[in-house]
């Protein structure tokens, strides 16, 4: 990487890079400010977020995988949400030997928290065909992160409503699975690495 082409190349993935986390942090702060008037955090809302997305039931590994953080700061999060009344953990249904399900309390504080005006306001100054094409970029970009990272990419899918979950809680996880096309998030590469 001795030409310039490359060497600006550098500059400009780095300055994209700094562009990226500086909106994501802003917007991220606007959301908190927000999700104040419900009662939630941004994180807790990720969590929830998260276990619908998974058809309402999901495991603490699950989680992690969805929000890329560590299992031991995932699993103290899980405790303070139990005890706060927003998820509850249940048997699990599969190798993993606990799964949490979201509580009324939860989805109530979750559908609430959809209203929430900061994303209006933040992403209406774009077009739709603006916003189209982020979403496409965005999607490319982290598509190419989880490759580096030895990640399958997975669909976002969006939560369900109650009765849809409810009806699904009691697929095999599989089943759930499969129904609302989503992959597992992280598959080992050949050779067997993450």
């Amino acid at each position: 990487m001795d030409s310039m082409e490359d060497k600006q190349l550098v500059n400009e993935s780095f300055m994209l890079w700094v562009l990226i986390a500086q909106t994501a942090d802003a917007i991220r702060r606007a959301r908190h400010i927000e999700y104040t008037r419900f009662g939630i955090s941004t994180e807790r809302r990720a969590i929830l977020f998260a276990i619908l997305s998974n058809g309402g039931r999901a495991t603490p590994v699950d989680i992690t995988h969805h929000l890329f953080r560590e299992l031991h700061s995932v699993t103290e999060m899980l405790k303070r949400m139990e005890r706060d009344g927003l998820i509850e953990r249940v048997k699990g249904s599969g190798k993993s030997k606990v799964e949490v399900t979201v509580t009324e309390k939860g989805l109530e504080i979750f559908n609430q928290s959809l209203s929430n005006e900061a994303d209006t306001r933040i992403f209406s100054i774009l077009t739709k065909k603006e916003r189209e094409l982020l979403e496409s970029c965005l999607l490319k970009l982290r598509s190419q992160a989880l490759a580096d990272l030895g990640m399958r990419d997975w669909l976002l899918t969006y939560p369900l409503s109650r009765e849809i979950v409810d009806k699904r809680e009691s697929m095999p996880k599989h089943d759930r699975l499969k129904s609302a096309k989503v992959t597992e998030s992280r598959q080992p590469r050949e050779g067997g690495k993450l």
